[in-house]
């Protein structure tokens, strides 16, 4: 029998987040039926008694949301460093996927203040609190029960204030986020949406994986994204040259005219050219590796012509490889040295190409295939000098 005491409004944390909620199929789940004039509060939300206990985590007994719970969890928690908490929530029983952590380092030497001063466990039903030394939460996840599904997973924390910030790729209005009842996908479009509410708190849903979370202590935005650093590595500071203004467009046809295109802008002091790129109608046939002799005979000495005006040059790669042959019957070797060593995608058997028609596709999972691309490209910058590389993002939708 769910427990439903009387919860903040702003604190209800939503049961059905799928469409068709109605009090039958509310109970159904275990949860509590309040309808209201708001439409954006949630009518149906979690009780007191759904979710999981103890550190080594038995689910309660209560109805399922979408099937196929996971029965035993195993919480653990680390403090790895002064500033910086982790914290996972897995399956007992069974490996379920995991982002791979290959550039991030785990505990290290600095020696790490006492977990107990950040973390609070309650037991029934289980939940934490993330706290500063001076008591104060920062992440207090009692406020709605776990969900941890084969394919639905659940986790809502209230929060210390209104001010959040983050949750990229979408468009919006304002730096910080409005917390009335609002919900944005994660990553990808067709993302479980992740809401914030005016508790505040935020509820994290997936269908997949684990819960895998990093919190940093910092007193500062600044100290934050220091901490962050920290953990996943410093970026790579780009060349400055490469922030200037940059042309690039399909089908100029010929080099004369990628020529013409320059001198143009150079005579009226347009200020895009710090950058010239050639799209791949400068290869022989669209082939990687390769360069039309006829329209594009002068593209080895181009780097050089834009480099007297202090311009650079950078040219265009498409990851797909043709396996037909160049002009005049002659070899394409750079698919038959890929062929040699085994690396493009195949079917199950392990031969066929996956793409049909005239090109393969690389498998830049395998070691090999990566021996091969370095190779090929260090070729072609030996034959067409240049000052970087964009290589085309291309899918695989077969």
């Amino acid at each position: 029998v769910p427990q439903c005491p009387s919860i903040p409004l702003a604190e209800r944390v939503d049961c059905f987040p799928d469409a068709g909620a109605s009090k039958l199929k509310c109970e159904q789940r275990g949860c509590c039926w309040s309808p209201l004039d708001e439409r954006n509060v949630p009518w149906c939300f979690f009780p007191t008694n759904h979710g999981y206990m103890n550190a080594q985590l038995k689910r309660l007994a209560s109805p399922s949301l979408f099937g196929a719970d996971i029965e035993q969890l195993t919480f653990h928690a680390e403090m790895q460093t002064n500033s910086r908490l982790r914290f996972k929530i897995f399956d007992s029983e069974r490996q379920r996927f995991e982002v791979p952590h290959d550039h991030i380092r785990t505990v290290g030497s600095n020696p790490s203040s006492p977990i107990a001063n950040s973390l609070k466990i309650t037991q029934k039903p289980f939940g934490f609190k993330v706290r500063r030394n001076e008591n104060k939460n920062v992440f207090d996840t009692t406020m709605a029960p776990l969900v941890f599904a084969d394919q639905y997973l659940q986790l809502s924390a209230r929060l210390p204030s209104h001010n959040i910030y983050g949750l990229g790729e979408h468009v919006h209005k304002r730096y910080r986020h409005d917390t009335n009842w609002r919900n944005w996908p994660i990553f990808t479009r067709d993302a479980q949406p992740n809401g914030l509410q005016p508790a505040p708190a935020v509820t994290y849903r997936t269908v997949g994986g684990i819960f895998d979370f990093y919190i940093f202590f910092g007193d500062t935005p600044e100290q934050v994204v220091q901490e962050y650093l920290e953990l996943v590595g410093r970026p790579v500071i780009p060349p400055y040259w490469s922030l200037g203004f940059q042309l690039s467009r399909w089908n100029y046809g010929t080099l004369s005219e990628v020529k013409k295109v320059v001198e143009r802008n150079r005579a009226v002091g347009l200020p895009y050219q710090d950058i010239q790129y050639t799209d791949i109608d400068y290869m022989e046939h669209m082939k990687d590796f390769t360069y039309d002799r006829n329209r594009f005979k002068e593209l080895p000495q181009f780097a050089e012509y834009l480099h007297e005006k202090g311009q650079r040059y950078i040219l265009i790669l498409d990851p797909a490889i043709a396996t037909s042959r160049r002009e005049g019957d002659a070899p394409y070797e750079s698919y038959d040295r890929g062929t040699e060593k085994n690396v493009w995608v195949t079917e199950s058997d392990g031969k066929t190409p996956v793409w049909p028609g005239e090109t393969v596709f690389p498998d830049y999972t395998s070691p090999n295939c990566t021996d091969w691309w370095v190779d090929e490209y260090q070729r072609f910058y030996r034959e067409i000098k240049h000052d970087a590389l964009w290589i085309v993002s291309f899918k695989n939708t077969k």
